[in-house]
């Protein structure tokens, strides 16, 4: 009976955790109840023999079987010698033939065997916790540590099992025919709780896991859900690996798991010899590979893990997707931010990167320089977007190169304007600094295989840093544009005067063309059209006409002093033709809001003094739509024979509603009506307005004519007057003499014969009809 006690001790045996070499047996039950009932002699035989068959019986297919059986044997051995011993020791050893628990007291005997108890528990824990340590090279501690709750609980158990057993057995020794049945009970019931205590851990640690895996770093997701794989699955080593071929390893080292590589999935290195992987796909586009390294071959995954592992995987998929679809927001965020403070094309700060640079602080005062480039849009025109963009990258390293060694910021901040920004040296060594980074883009660059020189120039302000020092420098860099300067760099000490348009233009140069403006039956000059333009600065012209009028204020008297300037400078212009064409009329465009009561008090002495035909010959065409006040001085420039015409009909500030707010005389369509642009509505746009201006007795004029058969056309349709690149398109004051000398009218051909639709559809003329 004692055998088969200690052989089904060693029988019944429970792992406390998979793939960890720590079981729980029954053996010290068997120990404890074998040395309270047989002599000491007895004891270490049966535990030899019992223990002995079951191992030999129960051999495992391993190469190491033989070294574990002979192992458990042993430790059987002297734990039930320990026992045995211990008993004797405290003279509760048992006698064949004599009843149990009789000599020399009861008290002795649970003594003895509570000191045997203890004895054979702590051995056979440091005897396993110190063969683990052996095997798995974890920690001593560590190991007896693990799991250190379940172990007691069940050592407890045994040893009340035990004892119940050898008190029943001092009563009846058939007792002990019971017992393998009890230890089955036991067995069953040690097994079920451990596996429901697993069950509970893992679910658990993948709930753990599922909650840190929530993070949106994906290093920390992935290096979590590696870590996590290995403890929660008991393994020594797992990998994932991503997409883009990154590998992560885990691996449990001296009892603590960490990661021991992050990197190529080509450079990782091997793993231990006697492993092999499970795989698990997870994901599609940043999914990846979970592996799962095994023990041996003959190690599986049960059907619980292989169900938690699914879990995991699905788990981790998510966490994935979540940080990279965070990681593509984050990349995103950080690409606009550093768009919102710097050029995409230079790299370099743009304005409001550079603003905000001031706001920081640049102490109390600094050096704000404005360089442009002047003609980059004729060099872009010439070479191509694609090399103009390189020129541009070019210039902006070689600001960052002469401005390495200055306590600067170089910064984008127009088109083709940098700035540099210099704090903490005086003006002159600012100014000598300013001079190097010019002549530095002053320098010939290769373009496309060509030399080219690039014209800068540069403006400089002093002051307290802020958004007024970099406008300041821009007023001074503009002021030397318009004035020609070529100086490096164009510095003004002391307060910049603020910038103001009417002022520049009024002190602007400027030049006056003209267009001839036919009737389109005959073909006679009849009017020529002014185009007066200002030399605005240096590289720039800008046409007087809306776009310009539109940035002036009308309430301080600028827009009424630049239409009296063009009035008289395109009368003066007219003297250089007047002989040879005494008849036509003089069309100037002025804005529509200067036509004020002293504009139109002023202008009889113009006239008088440039012409000797007085009003007929002047017309004034209006662009903007006019204030309700201009109709009285229209009025009165009407009284002195001026004409109105209005402008770029068709657009939104000359539609219908502007025809009865002056007294026009013409009607000059919009440019964008040209029969040659192709646009579909063009023809019906023409139609409705000479039918209008027929029934309000205007005279349409058509601009941009360019063929012959346009022009017969827009007679047909009903315009009166034209213009374009066909009667003579615009020319300077001194060509217009010898272009009115050989022009030969050309009537149309069968005569003028003109078709005006009105609104009630009806022909008001159809000559030779």
């Amino acid at each position: 009976m004692g055998a088969g006690l200690m052989a089904m001790g060693a029988l019944f045996s429970v792992p406390l955790q998979p793939r960890l070499s720590m079981r729980v047996t029954l053996t010290p039950t068997a120990c404890l109840v074998c040395a309270s009932v047989l002599p000491a002699p007895w004891v270490v035989v049966c535990a030899a023999v019992g223990v002995s068959v079951v191992r030999l019986l129960a051999r495992p297919q391993r190469s190491f079987w033989l070294h574990k059986a002979v192992h458990n044997t042993s430790m059987a051995v002297v734990a039930a010698a320990l026992a045995a011993g211990v008993i004797a020791g405290f003279g509760a050893g048992p006698v064949l033939g004599e009843p149990l628990l009789t000599a020399p007291s009861l008290s002795r005997h649970l003594l003895a065997f509570a000191v045997a108890a203890a004895v054979v528990v702590v051995f056979e824990e440091l005897v396993t916790a110190a063969a683990v340590t052996l095997s798995t090279r974890r920690p001593f501690a560590a190991v007896l540590r693990g799991l250190w709750l379940t172990r007691l609980c069940v050592a407890m158990a045994e040893i009340v099992v035990a004892g119940l057993v050898t008190i029943l057995a001092g009563l009846d020794m058939r007792v002990l025919v019971a017992l393998p049945l009890v230890m089955l009970v036991l067995h069953l019931v040690l097994a079920y709780r451990l596996r429901v205590s697993e069950e509970r851990r893992v679910w658990e640690r993948l709930a753990a896991l599922a909650g840190a895996l929530t993070s949106r770093d994906l290093d920390v997701v992935v290096k979590t859900a590696a870590g996590g794989a290995v403890d929660m699955f008991c393994l020594r080593t797992a990998d994932i690996v991503l997409a883009d071929d990154r590998l992560v390893r885990a691996s449990q080292q001296g009892g603590v798991t960490r990661v021991v590589y992050d990197g190529l999935a080509t450079d990782a290195p091997e793993v231990a010899d006697g492993q092999h992987a499970v795989s698990l796909v997870f994901g599609e586009a940043d999914g990846g590979v979970l592996r799962l390294y095994l023990s041996g071959p003959r190690d599986r995954l049960s059907v619980r893990e292989a169900a938690a592992a699914r879990a995991f995987v699905a788990t981790l998929s998510s966490s994935l997707d979540l940080a990279h679809a965070y990681g593509r927001l984050a990349a995103e965020a950080r690409r606009h931010e550093r768009a919102a403070s710097h050029d995409e094309a230079t790299g370099l700060l743009n304005r409001a990167g550079l603003l905000t640079h001031l706001r920081k602080g640049c102490g109390e005062l600094c050096h704000a320089v404005v360089i442009r480039l002047d003609g980059h849009a004729l060099l872009t025109d010439a070479v191509g977007r694609r090399h103009a963009l390189d020129l541009l990258t070019t210039l902006a390293d070689r600001l960052r190169q002469a401005s390495r060694d200055m306590t600067c910021e170089v910064a984008r901040i127009g088109d083709v304007t940098f700035a540099l920004v210099i704090a903490g040296v005086t003006a002159d060594v600012a100014y000598q600094r300013a001079c190097w980074a010019v002549a530095a883009l002053r320098r010939d660059v290769s373009v496309d295989g060509r030399r080219l020189i690039v014209r800068a120039s540069a403006g400089m302000a002093s002051g307290s840093p802020g958004e007024s020092l970099v406008d300041a420098a821009e007023r001074v860099l503009s002021r030397a544009s318009r004035h020609g300067d070529e100086r490096l760099v164009s510095y003004q000490t002391g307060p910049v005067r603020a910038w103001s348009l009417a002022r520049e233009l009024n002190s602007a140069r400027m030049s006056i063309s003209f267009e001839p403006i036919v009737d389109l039956a005959s073909g006679r000059i009849v009017m020529m059209q002014a185009t007066p333009r200002w030399l605005y600065s240096q590289h720039e012209v800008l046409r007087a006409d809306e776009y310009v009028y539109q940035l002036l204020d009308s309430d301080d008297g600028s827009l009424e002093t630049l239409a009296r300037t063009v009035v008289q400078r395109s009368l003066a212009a007219v003297a250089t033709w007047r002989d040879v064409l005494p008849n036509a009329a003089l069309v100037v465009p002025i804005p529509a809001n200067a036509l004020t009561p002293p504009f139109a008090a002023g202008l009889p002495d113009l006239l008088r003094d440039h012409t000797p035909l007085g009003g007929r010959s002047l017309v004034l065409a209006l662009a903007g739509p006019p204030d309700p006040h201009v109709r009285e001085a229209a009025e009165r420039v009407g009284q002195i024979g001026v004409r109105l015409l209005m402008d770029r009909f068709g657009s939104p500030h000359a539609g219908l509603e502007s025809l009865n707010a002056m007294p026009w005389s013409y009607l000059r369509l919009h440019p964008a009506y040209a029969l040659d642009a192709g646009w579909q509505p063009a023809r019906s746009v023409i139609r409705a307005a000479a039918d209008l201006a027929t029934d309000l007795g205007l005279m349409v004029i058509a601009p941009g004519i360019r063929a012959e058969q346009e022009r017969r056309e827009l007679a047909e349709i009903g315009c009166a007057l034209g213009s374009g690149p066909l009667l003579g398109g615009e020319m300077f004051p001194s060509q217009v003499r010898r272009h009115a000398m050989l022009w030969q009218p050309k009537a149309l051909p069968g005569g003028a014969q003109i078709v005006q639709l009105h609104r009630a559809g009806r022909k008001a003329a159809s000559g030779g009809s």
